[in-house]
């Protein structure tokens, strides 16, 4: 009976933690940064959520693309 309790506390409390994970990386540095490339280009009307995530993920490959060609040896 008390394990199952703990069980289930502890499945709750990583439920919550990967919720806060999925918030960080999918809200805020997904679609925040999808937001930020496009606000020049809609300021009057926001853009969809659709159109802010596919924008965020293509800056992120972007960028870590860049970081790849930019690196010129082997990590030692």
């Amino acid at each position: 009976m008390a394990l199952d309790a703990f069980v289930e506390l502890a499945g709750a409390a990583v439920r919550f933690v990967a919720r806060m994970a999925f918030e960080l990386i999918v809200e805020r540095l997904m679609y925040g940064t999808g937001r930020a490339v496009l606000w020049p280009f809609y300021r009057r009307k926001p853009p969809n959520d659709d159109l802010c995530l596919v924008v965020g993920i293509g800056f992120w490959i972007l960028v870590a693309f860049a970081v790849a060609i930019g690196h010129s040896g082997p990590v030692a």
